[in-house]
């Protein structure tokens, strides 16, 4: 009788196996000819059956690869990542699909309460420094993004703790800038913008952070100091016209204000 099951047993694996296989490179040939849903319902099949064969994982990255590259189906291609995720015994590859899991949330659908999950749970696996400040960063953003400022602002100033490159701390005080902007701090984003420009000139010059630092000045009616700025700049801006615009502009608004003085506090 046991040798019956064991039969019985042995010949259902085969057959399964043998159907993963026949739906695995029906799939392939449909991708070939660029039939990429057609394709995608042939690998769902193998995924679905999730049998020990080497199939589903190899049709997991295939359906994860066209989902996202060739139909611009992100949820999809999110669904086959969590299926990497769950199943693959590479450590490596389940980071891998983790990261792109919450990419997608971020960059391509903008669910940025998701990926605020998603790069969390990124902070719980194995991770390099220089990662650790990436994942800080978009978590950041993300809160930036819902409006949610004191977790932003908490976010980089655990960044700026941290050992990164000079790009990544760039960004995490332009954002910490802008977030003194959102919340109408604008004497303390001035001290961070005008680090910034002292830091980091050349990338400064790249993201207009003197034009930045002069609407601060502005809006608390430091008028004189807002023009100083741009006439500070104005040779690294084209078209010049603009920065010239800009300075009549606060002339003007100095000349009907009379009595300004510095910074309101």
């Amino acid at each position: 009788m046991i040798r019956v099951l064991l039969v019985v047993l042995v010949l259902a694996l085969t057959a399964c196996s043998s159907q993963e296989e026949a739906d695995f490179k029906q799939a392939q040939k449909e991708m070939a000819q660029e039939h990429y849903r057609i394709a995608l319902s042939y690998f769902d099949k193998v995924i679905k059956r999730n049998a020990p064969t080497k199939y589903p994982l190899e049709a997991a990255r295939e359906a994860a690869r066209i989902s996202f590259f060739e139909i611009k189906d992100f949820n999809k291609a999110i669904e086959y990542h969590h299926f990497i995720v769950l199943h693959s015994p590479d450590e490596k590859e389940r980071l891998e699909s983790q990261k792109q899991i919450a990419a997608i949330y971020f960059n391509n659908l903008q669910n940025y309460q998701q990926s605020i999950i998603e790069y969390s749970k990124l902070q719980q696996m194995p991770h390099t420094d220089f990662e650790a400040a990436q994942y800080k960063m978009n978590i950041a953003r993300a809160q930036y993004y819902l409006n949610n400022f004191f977790q932003s602002e908490s976010e980089i100033d655990s960044l700026l703790k941290l050992k990164s490159d000079d790009n990544t701390r760039f960004n995490a005080m332009m954002l910490k800038g802008n977030i003194l902007v959102a919340r109408k701090d604008f004497s303390k984003a001035a001290e961070i913008f005008k680090e910034l420009i002292k830091k980091y000139p050349e990338k400064a010059i790249q993201e207009n952070v003197a034009l930045i630092l002069a609407v601060c000045y502005e809006e608390n009616f430091d008028f004189k100091s807002a023009i100083a700025v741009l006439e500070e700049h104005r040779a690294k801006y084209n078209p010049p016209e603009y920065i010239e615009l800009r300075i009549k502009r606060l002339q003007e608004r100095m000349k009907n204000a009379p009595g300004a003085k510095g910074f309101r506090k």
